[in-house]
């Protein structure tokens, strides 16, 4: 039994990440606009070694206190072939919006608004924050919590212990199993306002 256990965690590790129902989730081949309206292509996927994606929405509390952690990823991460991209999947929201809230927190990386949140539904995002690691063919191989800081919406651990990204990052670039390729995001629930926030487990 130890074997079959094994055995599974590593093709979990190995495999991109599937649904129930059995598909391999994927960047879509659309072209996007930035908020500086320069084209995003799925080349830009592919020119990565991974590419972090994050949903985001400005006005969701636990989205502003991940300024911090979100700059100190990308400053890690970006000398390694590893892309950053947020995303706001918020009706509505232009791209006058984005650009302030990237200035205020000093988001140095990609930003693309979503209203129509076909970037959400593609990569089933339901929540923000919510973390997307993709390989260079734009497959998801973890998606979830950035970390283990929020365990219920507004309250939150005084030290991050689970490091779920940064872990994700190392093992596979390393071509090492990912032990945890899912996790159930904290925050904000995507398509409603910022008052009807959804807490999604415990962790």
């Amino acid at each position: 039994m130890h074997y079959i256990a094994l055995v599974f965690v590593i093709s979990l590790g190995l495999s991109p990440l599937l649904t129930l129902r059995g598909q391999v989730i994927h960047w879509p081949q659309e072209t996007f606009k930035t908020n500086t309206q320069q084209n995003f292509t799925p080349q830009q996927i592919r020119d990565q070694a991974a590419t972090v994606v994050l949903f985001m929405d400005p006005e969701c509390p636990v989205t502003q206190k991940y300024g911090a952690t979100l700059r100190k990823l990308h400053q890690e991460w970006q000398d390694k072939n590893v892309a950053m991209v947020a995303i706001y999947p918020v009706v509505g929201i232009d791209s006058a919006t984005i650009t302030e809230f990237a200035k205020d927190y000093r988001y140095n990386f990609t930003h693309l608004p979503d209203p129509r949140q076909q970037l959400a539904r593609a990569l089933q995002a339901s929540t923000t924050p919510e973390a997307f690691l993709l390989d260079s063919l734009g497959q998801v191989r973890y998606r979830g919590a950035i970390d283990n800081w929020f365990y219920e919406l507004g309250r939150y651990r005084r030290v991050v212990t689970e490091h779920y990204v940064q872990d994700a990052l190392t093992a596979y670039l390393q071509g090492d199993p990912i032990v945890t390729a899912k996790t159930e995001a904290v925050g904000c629930l995507i398509g409603t306002s910022m008052v009807e926030e959804l807490h999604h487990g415990h962790h």
